[in-house]
């Protein structure tokens, strides 16, 4: 964030909801990425768009965040980018799913 116009670039997230994106050198600047609920869901993935260099900033500093390594959060420069990678990854599962009644869990068997 130098000064200069920074690119937008579209974030998907499919964290629950969502998470709040700052740096530890820019303090009262951040952005709330939409997560699973938000109004518009593509693939279990909420879309937002934030500019590249606090988005390249913040993944530098966040290096190893685990909802970025199993892909819970991307980037992708336009929004048609970004849907064609939630729909592609609609299977990763982000552990907050809601549970099926016919089959809550292995070994566990609905109530009749």
């Amino acid at each position: 964030m130098s000064g200069t116009t920074s690119s937008a670039i579209v974030i998907g997230c499919k964290l629950a909801n969502g998470v709040i994106l700052r740096l530890k050198n820019k303090p009262g600047v951040e952005y709330k990425l939409n997560g699973a609920n938000a109004a518009r869901v593509i693939g279990g993935y909420g879309l937002t768009t934030v500019p590249s260099d606090f988005w390249d900033a913040w993944v530098k500093e966040k290096a190893g965040f685990p909802p970025l390594e199993n892909k819970l959060i991307f980037a992708q420069p336009t929004v048609a980018k970004a849907e064609g990678q939630a729909k592609e990854q609609e299977a990763v599962k982000a552990g907050t799913e809601p549970l099926d009644p016919q089959k809550p869990a292995p070994g566990i068997t609905p109530a009749k």
